[in-house]
């Protein structure tokens, strides 16, 4: 071959040979897509974070996940004319309704749900079919060991999907969700079989962080059944209980039952009342009008003030009668007997003394009018009004008629006076050891003054409205409520059928050796016939919860042979006792009497 030629090859070689590496260069950076579709693609999958738990003060469950079977099918693998057959066997089983079956079993994808998270015998019983083209997975599932409403009110719901939409597990879910793995795999070209031995790369999913509650889950358990059996017994409508230490303003057990309009069932309920029902308190609100009475100095805890037996005031447009739960003359009483025997009209007069902004600045120390720190969802601020808006105003108020506050509100107020004047804010939140790292205080009235009201709220349950309320063992001050609810078809206190109805309610605290251990407020809506008042209907209920709850905090008892307290005595030695006989039945506590 003559070199011209050779040369000529050689050129042709390597320009061939470029063109090969050029392409190559191509394929390797710019790769056509219609060799994608036939090559080895990676698919990812997420992989789902446990979510964490709530528990209760000693580390029990209240709220977990637990694996449920999901049914689940491929729709391509039915014969339209199939689909009718399959429906028939699956519809006595499942609640999805036939309609939206045939619609799910009807399509051209390769997925679809058929019903998520169903009991387990119902799993059981679709796999038992043995229908090819349908199958069960777990999915995670929340469920309530105390039961399927327990604490709802506080802990919240999370959806199919496992996100939080209420309460706690709404606050609290980002914390609760963990973070999602990811499972990274080599499939075939549309995905949908993984490649024997393909590579994995596998990113393990955080799982979420427990949340950890003040909450008892048993006390909170035996609240609930012991709230819906009162409200049973008095034909109410509904109840709120709050238990908890006033020391450290944490929550033991908040409890909601309510009565199914359905069924007339009493049960908990999903609607955390507590902190979202506003209601007119009544005399419950008597020991904090006295409050601000002593704490100005403009009346002492032993002065002597004179009490008639009705009290007439007008607001210019409507005049309205004052007077007692039961019948008096004329006679002087001290803010002890005020409040042991639940005087409308010697509390009416003590306010009158104070004057309307400064009761109302009371109201607003002990927390009323404001939504508390617990930060819990569709927390009510309650209505406080202004209390000199007319010469009906501040009476009405100074006996808890007129205006309005929460079941918490009510608690955190006596909770105060329980705690020597120091307003401490409520929380149902522990750290991870079950301990409440408790905030600073702020000091309402004086240490002296609220003394003073605990030993006027002493005397209630030693000779007073609440004597249902006493605990063996134990030292009880409260206060007994009944008071009067508007009516929505009249606008007034008397309803279409000629009735009244009642809030009946008590709040009080639980003292041993060490002080003040336990707070309870509990009240009853709608409460009837023999059992609507306060003392007959809340302060029983006040008492077995707070015999059952010391009980299981194992709560010390006095000392043995302790004798009754100094201010107790003192107490009962100011004046002689005019409360009512032992059977007779309180009327009306802390209501008005129209004109």
């Amino acid at each position: 071959m003559s070199k011209p030629r050779i040369v000529a090859v050689a050129v042709v070689l390597v320009a061939v040979a470029g063109a090969f590496v050029a392409r190559l260069a191509t394929l390797q950076l710019a790769p056509d897509p219609r060799l994608e579709a036939i090559g080895t693609p990676l698919a990812q999958d997420p992989i789902a974070a446990p979510r964490g738990e709530i528990v209760d003060r000693f580390g029990r469950a209240l709220a977990l996940s637990l694996p449920t079977p999901t049914v689940i099918a491929d729709p391509r693998l039915f014969h339209p004319a199939e689909v009718d057959a399959v429906v028939d066997r699956l519809t006595p089983l499942l609640s999805t309704s036939r309609e939206v079956l045939v619609s799910r079993l009807s399509t051209d994808r390769a997925f679809a749900y058929l019903e998520r998270q169903v009991d387990p015998e119902i799993g059981e019983a679709v796999a038992s079919l043995e229908i090819p083209g349908i199958w069960l997975v777990d999915e995670p599932r929340r469920q309530n060991p105390n039961g399927a409403c327990s604490a709802i009110g506080v802990i919240g719901r999370v959806d199919t999907d496992h996100i939080g939409i209420s309460g706690l597990e709404k606050l609290r879910d980002e914390e609760l969700q963990g973070r999602p793995g990811e499972l990274v795999y080599e499939a075939s070209a549309d995905g949908s079989l993984t490649i024997p031995g393909g590579r994995e790369v596998v990113t393990p999913a955080a799982p979420g962080t427990n949340v950890a509650l003040s909450l008892d889950r048993n006390v909170q358990y035996r609240a609930e059944e012991l709230a819906a059996a009162y409200v049973e017994r008095a034909q109410g409508s509904q109840a709120s209980v709050i238990i908890g230490m006033p020391a450290t303003g944490e929550i033991i057990a908040m409890a909601n039952v309510a009565r199914d309009a359905e069924t007339g069932v009493v049960d908990c309920t999903t609607t955390n009342h507590a902190v979202t029902w506003t209601f007119e308190p009544g005399s419950i609100m008597k020991p904090l009008t006295v409050a601000g009475v002593l704490r100005s100095g403009l009346h002492g805890a032993q002065q002597l003030i004179e009490v008639p037996a009705l009290i007439e005031r007008d607001d210019g447009e409507d005049g309205k009668e004052y007077v007692d739960h039961w019948l008096h003359p004329d006679e002087w009483m001290t803010p002890t007997r005020i409040i042991a025997d639940s005087s409308n009209v010697g509390t009416i007069l003590l306010a009158e003394k104070l004057g309307a902004d400064p009761l109302r600045a009371t109201f607003a120390d002990f927390g009323l009018g404001t939504p508390t720190s617990l930060d819990l969802p569709g927390e009510a601020s309650g209505i406080l009004g202004d209390l000199g808006a007319n010469n009906l105003a501040l009476p009405s108020a100074a006996i808890g008629q007129g205006v309005a506050t929460t079941p918490i509100q009510m608690h955190q107020a006596f909770s105060t006076l329980a705690n020597g004047g120091v307003r401490v804010a409520p929380t149902v939140l522990a750290d991870a050891t079950g301990e409440i790292a408790a905030e600073p205080g702020e000091r309402v009235i004086d240490a002296a003054v609220a003394d003073a009201v605990m030993a006027m709220m002493e005397q209630v349950v030693v000779d007073g409205t609440g004597t249902g309320a006493s605990v063996p063992g134990y030292r009880v001050s409260g206060k007994t409520g009944t008071a009067w609810q508007v009516c929505p078809e009249t606008g007034t206190y008397w309803c279409d059928d000629g009735h009244r109805h009642y809030t009946a309610s008590f709040v009080g605290t639980v003292a041993n050796d060490s002080g003040s251990v336990l707070s309870i407020t509990v009240v009853i809506d709608d409460a009837k016939g023999t059992y609507y008042a306060g003392g007959t209907a809340a302060a029983p209920l006040f008492a077995e919860l707070a015999s059952y709850t010391v009980r299981q905090l194992r709560i010390p008892p006095l000392s043995a042979g302790a004798a009754p307290s100094e201010r107790v005595r003192a107490a009962a030695a100011e004046a002689p006792p005019v409360a009512p006989d032992a059977d007779h039945i309180e009327v009306a506590d802390g209501a008005e009497e129209d004109s």
